[in-house]
């Protein structure tokens, strides 16, 4: 009986180790599932300080920071220049926070989102305060991915861009924006479609009420946009893009004489690019053709092209056309890296007899503009140091009753800007 209980109670005892074990197994198993069930957050961002001076005063954002082109002619009763005059700025409200999170997998596909945020401000008048940039959701799945929230819009191509050191990344040459969107892609390989469609936030069409998303909203239907791109590796890599787009604006629900009406006025974009890196340099270049496009910054917009009943106030409108080219080579290496930004556009006008009043970007009638910006950057690790010299020359007018602008006068503006990057 003692030989039976003593067995027992070691069969019991062996019995409750393992029982332990088993549970502790378990239990760590469970908290490997949970902790991998978890969202993973990531934290980044960058703090940069730009010093920056021009030659002459600016059409530009946030004290001059993100700078247009320079400042028009502007008379004194004695017929001096007032824009003529230099200017000098030191701003560290580029700097950004980004928060990262990469969720569990949701409908067969791995889920992620972003906030971020910049001290740029929404307006002149609240630089320094906190503004939202980025905010949207992605669900990737093995060949299709759909994002949702606030990002580039399409025509800011995030796979070739301008890699300047002003925060203007090539403005009003390349088209600037970031919008609340729809996107889904298609990926089946090298190959990448995208279709998109998109409202105003931060980035508005101007219009009789100054820069506003009724515009858009109003016509109820969003801005569509298409891209497809194909990426080849072999020995360097080739990336090749094109897209186009559509959108409509209705600019009044109401006449200046107060009767209902709903004319709409449309824009088409049309863009392609390459991009090839290669072992020691990276060579950019990019295209467009654009309709009543203010709201990315670039030189068009739209006018009233002519009276349609003159007793109610109605009338119909007609799209400014631009193109735009740039070509961008820079170095690769690691430390040092030289690199050199040339672009060229042009307001085309109506292309019809245009009555006016015109709604155009910052409401300047620019008719042609170029710029040529080389710079230097030194990276010692995850902070750098940059010099670039951004010289940009306008060509300024009057818009005519055939829809061009002419009587046109020559204003340029040099650059000197200093930066100073810290990526975390």
């Amino acid at each position: 009986m003692n030989k039976l209980n003593k067995y027992c109670r070691k069969a019991c005892f062996s019995t409750a180790c393992w029982i332990m074990l088993l549970l502790i197994s378990q239990v760590h198993m469970f908290a490997q599932t949970e902790e991998a069930a978890l969202p993973r957050v990531k934290v980044s961002g960058l703090v940069k300080t730009d010093f920056f001076f021009d030659t002459r005063e600016t059409v530009s954002a946030r004290e001059g920071h993100f700078l247009l082109f320079p400042a028009p002619r502007l008379n004194d009763p004695d017929g001096k220049d007032i824009n003529d005059k230099a200017s000098f700025n030191i701003l560290p409200i580029q700097s950004n926070l980004s928060v990262g999170v990469s969720g569990p997998v949701l409908l067969g596909a791995s889920t992620s989102g972003v906030i971020e945020g910049d001290f740029f401000g929404q307006s002149n008048g609240d630089v320094n305060m906190f503004r939202l940039r980025h905010a949207y959701v992605k669900m990737q799945w093995e060949k299709a991915e759909l994002l949702v929230g606030q990002y580039w819009h399409p025509l800011f191509v995030t796979s070739c861009y301008p890699a300047t050191i002003s925060f203007n990344t090539g403005s009003p040459i390349q088209p600037f924006s970031r919008a609340p969107q729809v996107k889904i892609s298609y990926v089946p390989g090298k190959f990448k479609l995208s279709g998109v469609l998109l409202s105003q936030r931060d980035y508005t069409s101007v219009g009789p009420e100054g820069n506003n998303s009724k515009y858009l909203r109003d016509a109820v239907i969003p801005e569509i946009q298409l891209n497809a791109e194909l990426t080849l590796k072999k020995q360097h890599e080739w990336i090749i893009g094109a897209g186009a787009g559509y959108k409509t604006l209705i600019p009044q629900t109401k006449t200046g004489k107060g009767y209902v009406t709903s004319e709409s006025v449309h824009g088409l974009s049309v863009n392609s690019y390459l991009k090839l890196t290669g072992k020691n340099v990276t060579l950019k270049a990019y295209a467009t053709y654009l309709e009543n496009g203010s709201e990315v910054l670039t030189i068009s917009g739209y006018a009233v092209k002519d009276s349609t009943d003159q007793d109610r106030g109605y009338v119909d409108y007609v799209p400014v056309r631009t193109v735009s080219y740039w070509g961008e080579l820079h170095g690769n290496n690691t430390r040092w890296q030289p690199g050199i930004f040339a672009g060229y556009t042009e307001n085309l006008g109506t292309g019809n007899k245009t009555r006016g009043p015109y709604y155009l970007m910052a409401n300047m009638p620019v008719k042609s503009l170029f710029r040529i910006s080389p710079r230097i950057v030194f990276k010692p690790g995850i902070l750098s140091f940059a010099a670039e010299v951004e010289y940009t020359s306008a060509l300024f007018g009057s818009p005519d009753s055939e829809g061009e602008i002419s009587d046109t006068y020559r204003i340029n503006n040099t650059r000197l800007l200093v930066s100073v990057l810290y990526k975390f």
